[in-house]
């Protein structure tokens, strides 16, 4: 498998896990703690604390509506050996596929028993959800 492909199978299954409300197998996407830069200050939450984070996000989504969370893989590079960036474009789409929201989103991934994610920028999303009014 090449690695534009194992990257592309990893978010194909993260946008699973989303799609199922996995916030358990999200999680598990993620190094044991990831790092969040965001315009308002950078913080870091271990997996556990993720885990919540991510129960909540997906209630979110529900409340703003969301049915289907898409993803496309837009560009991938290795950075160094098992260090990869990557950076995605996410549709968030409603009842009849009406667009709710879109955005990209940036990542660092880092591969030791298998890609996960080590960093990313959410600036994307954070201006996505404001400019409907809506605070993450």
């Amino acid at each position: 498998m090449t690695f534009h492909d194992e990257i592309t199978a990893f978010f194909a299954g993260y946008v699973d896990a989303f799609a199922r409300r996995d916030a358990s197998a999200l999680s598990e996407l993620w190094e044991p703690v990831g790092l969040f830069p965001s315009p308002t200050g950078n913080f870091a939450m271990p997996r556990d604390a993720f885990r919540d984070h991510c129960v909540t996000l997906m209630e979110f989504y529900r409340q703003q509506g969301v049915v289907h969370p898409l993803g496309d893989l837009l560009s991938a590079s290795e950075l160094f050996p098992d260090v990869a960036q990557a950076r995605m474009a996410y549709r968030m789409q409603g009842e009849g596929d009406e667009l709710i929201a879109a955005w990209e989103h940036v990542y660092i991934l880092r591969r030791s028993d298998r890609w996960r994610i080590s960093l990313t920028i959410a600036d994307g999303e954070m201006a996505a959800w404001a400019a409907r009014g809506a605070q993450l």
